[in-house]
This record gives structure tokens, C-alpha cells and sequence, in this order.
């Protein structure tokens, strides 16, 4: 009698809510906890450690000490609860000399003395025109550079993203025609699915063998998703 008793209790217990600080939780919930006096208290770990977490269920709840704030994991990775905007990098320079030389890609010439705008969390900058970024998620990526010694003739230029060593996309390839030396500049904009940890670089090519007067470089990251 004592062991289907002991059985039926724990049938019962697993298909009934679990209260803590009540003994009437809601019977919408699984768990509910009740109190006036004390807090709920999630895991609490480092960013690295956060992240060093194998497959952690989408839902799970930490508390991130290395930017205090609580961080909810889903399909895209771990989110900052906080969070409203789109997580955003921009680097901005004016003036100063741009390498150029045939058909060679140079680095953008922006590192985190240029930040305009940064989201530590989402983004690192390693060097020059290079970056980690943190979370997975769709990226927009842009770049603007502009000279004001574009020497007459043609010349063929591009902008590209390079990811972990490897070309990933062209914002912009064409060919720069001058009648005289003058202003010159482009742009572009494109989006990728990045993951935790993709090292992007952002490079120009412009086919000239001497160095150019920059007017301004730009590069700019927006997480969108």
C-alpha cells in the first residue's frame, strides 16, 4: 500500500505546477515562484564564459558580468535583453595617404582610433579594416572612400568584404574614368549571414602605382537581424 501510494503522489507531482513562495501557483504555469522579500537569481558568468556554453537551449537566461546585463539565447545566438536598437559599428577618417598599386587589395585604413560608433558586444576590432564580430545574425555592411588626386584616364577599382581570408562579396567594382586629375570616390552596401567569431575584412583595390591623397574612408556594420 506504502509503495502505490508513494507512486501515485509522484504521478501526481509531475503533472501538477510547482510553487515556490505559494501554494496555489497559477495553472497556466509550470513554475511559479512568489515573493516580497527576495529575488530570483540566474547564472551568473563571464562574456567568454557565456559563450563557451555547448548548444545552450534557446530561451536560456544568464546574468553577463563582463557587461552587466541579462542575456537571453536564441536562434541568432545570445541577445542582450536590453537592446532596442540595431547593434552598429562606424569607423570614419579624413585625409591622410592611400596606398594603391595594380591589383592589389589594401585594408581599409580605420582601426579603433577612428570608432565613430561601437557596440562592444557585437564587434571587435583586431587591426586595420578588420573585425570580429561576436553574434550571429545578417549584417549590413557599407564603405565609402573618396580622394582628391584621382590621377586622368582609367582606372579599375573595387571594394570588397573578405571573410576569414576568403572574398565574400564586391560593394562595388568598376572602372574610374578622369579627364583631369581631380575629386574622385565610391561606396557600396551589401548584406551577409555572419557567425560567432567570423573575422570580416574590409579591402579597396584601386589600379594605380602611387599613393593618393585621401579625402575620407568610411566603413559602417548594422546587425538586422
Amino acid at each position: 500500500m506504502k509503495t502505490l501510494f508513494a507512486f501515485l503522489l509522484i504521478g501526481y507531482t509531475c503533472f501538477s505546477q510547482v510553487g515556490i513562495g505559494t501554494n496555489t501557483p497559477n495553472p497556466n504555469s509550470l513554475l511559479e515562484i512568489s515573493s516580497t522579500d527576495k529575488v530570483f537569481v540566474p547564472p551568473r558568468m563571464t562574456n567568454s564564459q557565456m559563450l563557451a556554453i555547448t548548444n545552450p537551449l534557446i530561451g536560456s537566461i544568464v546574468y553577463n558580468t563582463t557587461f552587466n546585463a541579462i542575456y537571453i539565447y536564441n536562434s541568432l545566438g545570445w541577445k542582450n535583453a536590453s537592446d532596442t536598437d540595431n547593434s552598429s559599428l562606424i569607423c570614419k577618417k579624413n585625409g591622410g595617404s592611400l596606398t594603391t598599386s595594380i591589383n592589389t587589395y589594401y585594408n581599409f585604413p580605420l582601426n579603433h582610433h577612428h570608432v565613430q560608433t561601437q557596440n562592444p558586444i557585437t564587434y571587435e576590432i583586431l587591426s586595420s579594416g578588420k573585425i570580429r564580430v561576436k553574434e550571429n545574425g545578417i549584417y549590413m555592411i557599407g564603405a565609402q572612400l573618396s580622394v582628391n588626386n584621382m590621377p586622368s584616364g582609367k582606372k579599375g577599382y573595387s571594394l570588397a568584404i573578405f571573410k576569414n581570408g576568403v572574398l565574400l562579396g564586391l560593394l562595388n567594382k568598376n572602372e574610374s574614368e578622369q579627364t583631369i586629375t581631380d575629386y574622385w570616390g565610391t561606396s557600396g552596401m551589401m548584406t551577409f549571414n555572419l557567425s560567432i567569431n567570423d573575422e570580416i575584412e574590409i579591402k579597396y583595390l584601386i589600379n594605380y602605382n602611387a599613393n593618393l591623397s585621401l579625402v575620407f574612408a568610411a566603413f559602417s556594420f548594422v546587425k538586422i537581424n
